[in-house]
This record gives C-alpha cells, sequence and structure tokens, in this order.
C-alpha cells in the first residue's frame, strides 16, 4: 500500500554490499581452484618423476583447465574491484545519476560472463543485478531532487568504469572466439 521512497544512497550501500558479497564468494572459490591446481601439480611432478607420461598429460591438461578458470576469476575480480570503488565515489559525493547507469549496464554485461553461472555465485550475482537496477531506477527517480555539489565531474571514476568495462569486453571476445 505504502512504497518506501526510492533513496539512492541506501540503494548504493545495497548495491555496495552485493558487490562485495560477490567478490568474497569469487575469492573463496579462486583460493578453492588454486590450492586444487596445486594439488594437481604436485601429483603431476611426482607421476612425471616416476615415468608415467600418460597420466602425467591427463593431469597437465586438467591444470591448464584450471589455470584457465583461475585467469576468467580474477578477470571477474577486477571487474568487481572497479564497480566497488565507482560506487564508493557515488556514496561519498552523493553523486548517483550518471554512475547509476553505467554501473547497472556493466552488471548487465557481466551476466554474459559463464563463471557466474557457478550456482554459488549465481545467487549472489542475480541480487547484485536486482540491486543494480534499483540503485538505476531509484537515481532516475530521484534526479529531479538530488544535491549536487561543486565537485569535479568525476573523470576517475568514468576511467575505472571504461576499464571495467574493456575488461568485459575483452573476456567475452576472448571467450567467443576460443
Amino acid at each position: 500500500m505504502f512504497r518506501r521512497s526510492r533513496d539512492p544512497l541506501r540503494k548504493a550501500l545495497e548495491t555496495l554490499y552485493h558487490v562485495r558479497l560477490l567478490r568474497n564468494k569469487i575469492d573463496m572459490l579462486y583460493n578453492r581452484v588454486s590450492e586444487r591446481r596445486d594439488v594437481l601439480f604436485e601429483k603431476l611432478t611426482d607421476l612425471e618423476s616416476k615415468g608415467e607420461k600418460y597420466l602425467a598429460k591427463r593431469y597437465a591438461e586438467e591444470i591448464a583447465k584450471l589455470d584457465k578458470l583461475l585467469a576468467r576469476l580474477a578477470a571477474v575480480q577486477l571487474i568487481l574491484e572497479k564497480i566497488d570503488l565507482a560506487l564508493q565515489y557515488a556514496i561519498n559525493m552523493r553523486e548517483f545519476s550518471g554512475l547509476a547507469s553505467e554501473i547497472n549496464n556493466l552488471v548487465k554485461d557481466m551476466s554474459k560472463i559463464p563463471e557466474l553461472n557457478i550456482p554459488d555465485l549465481n545467487l549472489v550475482f542475480i541480487e547484485l543485478q536486482a540491486s543494480a537496477r534499483e540503485l538505476s531506477e531509484a537515481s532516475e527517480a530521484n534526479s529531479v531532487v538530488d544535491i549536487n555539489y561543486s565537485i569535479p565531474e568525476g573523470s576517475d571514476v568514468k576511467r575505472i568504469l571504461e576499464e571495467a568495462r574493456e575488461v568485459m569486453k575483452k573476456k567475452l571476445e576472448n571467450e567467443l572466439t576460443v
């Protein structure tokens, strides 16, 4: 019946929480995969020293797959770091209008990254998508009454978001060509 007003600051804090939660989940997954890779590498060296070339080759193939996954997870971490920085800037400066839609578009593009379909990450990513969409809607709804300070345009933040977009673009292009 009564709807809360859409406060962009509140939505930005929620989005920042979801970004950090997803980043923590990715960190945990990265560490588990890295540990598994190290164990496989030890087995690989043990097998090579025993002269079992066939099994060593299979372990090497598995290690290569894990290295590829680690590289993609690191790229997602970088994108999330850049979104985190942009959100912190928006929260500190109370400037949500331009950044909110840019972050929402970036999160939409992130949905194409296959690693975010991992069940453990997917639930948190869906929450991040929803909060980014709500942030964008809230900033558009409150853009008329938004308090603007006399600050620079935030070119550093725009540059950071552009770097995140470039990283994602390269990752998606690499995924499509492979």
